[in-house]
């Protein structure tokens, strides 16, 4: 590859993050503000919520916020089907 065509492939690279990096940005716009499961409030500017509460997005239309016993108590749960389903297989 030569200077020519890295610079190329770099520059498209950037726009490419840069894109993507905007299409998130603007999901957060549709977070919702209360936890899916259990309805507790969510504080946007509370920086303690922002790094405990989990956020799932499936495609662009679908943005899920779990609090974090929510968030615990699902990953409990596929952790218990995974075990049932080992056992089963045993």
């Amino acid at each position: 590859m030569n200077r020519k065509q890295r610079r190329a492939h770099e520059k498209q690279a950037g726009k490419e993050a840069t894109e993507n990096l905007a299409e998130k940005i603007s999901l957060f716009q549709s977070l919702p503000d209360l936890c899916l499961t259990c309805e507790k409030p969510y504080d946007k500017k509370s920086k303690e919520m922002a790094k405990t509460w989990s956020v799932v997005v499936r495609d662009e239309k679908s943005v899920r916020l779990y609090c974090p016993d929510c968030w615990k108590m699902a990953n409990n749960l596929i952790e218990d089907w995974k075990k049932e389903i080992e056992n089963a297989r045993e």
